[in-house]
């Protein structure tokens, strides 16, 4: 194990580090598969942060900060430098094989135009541009506009925050797991625009987007909605990908969210697949959170009709721990390490 810390003060102080291991790794001095621990002191870290390689990694706050003193940030967007992989401030490559962060803030400060092409302002948080490695999310905050958190291959994120307003939650996943996040659709810094909190491409027959015990909270619009899930249209029997796969279990939502949860575009646009207890849209147990603070059963008969309300016995078959929803991934031999 490599312990190293790094101050705010310091200039790149994060990517140096990340520079160091990588030059103890090519002269011999650490093995590719060295664990390290990267502990982040209090501060705004001005920087891009890029990692890719082999050796796992832990980067997290200092123990006691709370995640709003540790944040690294940057205005980054698609005007600035095209594509996810160049627009995002916190960017996790496809050698990397086991990554955690804990315990600090990442945000994409751009603030979108309100002149130029939509796709313009995309500018992720975090992009995890992984699919065989794992992500681990503790005690994180997210936060961003257009596209957020970008994900692919295996990630679990727990207590944390992710913000945004259009499609801030996406990627094409085989499975990503939310436990006891909130999900916060801000307001639109453009005027009065709908807002979508999550954007499912997942991999076809995967499980896809999974929120359990999570809270969606919003910001109202004067009078356009804002909805807790988008379809792109693209799915279908014979993609790999594009799936419209997410679940909600046991979650919180705020009733400022439309209450046919998924925008289509009013079926304009295909949902697929239909959802069941495996892939598609499909909920359990969903509270409605008044304005008042009231909490009550939500009404699931009034959600778009691809749409699908898991049973008991769907529950307690797939998703009544962590374990059954992680299984036959490979999160399933670290959990059982733990």
């Amino acid at each position: 194990m490599i312990d190293l810390t790094v101050s705010s003060k310091s200039p790149a102080a994060i990517s140096s580090a990340i520079k160091r291991i990588k030059e103890m790794v090519s002269t011999g001095s650490i093995k590719k598969d060295t664990p390290v621990h990267l502990t982040l002191e209090s501060g705004t870290y001005r920087e891009l942060v890029r990692y890719n390689m082999s050796n796992p990694i832990v980067i997290e706050g200092a123990s006691g900060n709370k995640p709003e003193n540790c944040v690294i940030q940057a205005d980054n967007c698609e005007a600035f430098n095209k594509g996810a992989e160049n627009r995002s401030v916190f960017v996790i490559g496809p050698n990397a094989t086991d990554v955690t962060l804990k315990n600090f803030t990442i945000s994409n400060t751009h603030v979108k135009s309100l002149n130029g092409p939509e796709n313009l302002d995309s500018g992720e948080a975090l992009f995890f541009n992984n699919v065989n490695g794992l992500l681990t999310a503790e005690n994180l905050v997210l936060e961003g506009r257009k596209n957020t958190l970008f994900l692919r291959g295996f990630s679990r994120f727990e207590n944390c925050v992710i913000s945004g307003d259009i499609d801030f939650i996406y990627g094409n996943v085989d499975t990503a797991l939310f436990e006891n996040c909130e999900i916060r659709v801000r307001d639109d810094n453009r005027g009065d625009f709908p807002g979508f909190a999550v954007k499912s491409l997942a991999l076809a027959e995967k499980t896809g987007f999974v929120f359990s015990g999570c809270r969606f909270t919003g910001e109202k619009r004067r009078r356009s909605h804002i909805y807790v899930c988008r379809t792109e249209g693209k799915g279908s029997a014979d993609s790999k990908e594009n799936w419209d796969s997410i679940a909600f279990v046991n979650c919180f939502i705020s009733d400022l969210f439309h209450e046919e949860l998924i925008f289509d575009e009013d079926m304009q646009l295909s949902v697929y697949p239909r959802g069941n207890n495996k892939t598609g849209i499909r909920e359990y147990n969903t509270k409605v959170v008044r304005k008042n603070g009231s909490v009550e059963e939500a009404d699931t008969t009034v959600r778009n009709i691809k749409s699908y309300t898991m049973t008991d016995e769907n529950y307690y078959e797939n998703y009544a721990s962590r374990y059954l929803i992680l299984r036959n991934t490979p999160f399933e031999k670290k959990l059982a390490s733990n």
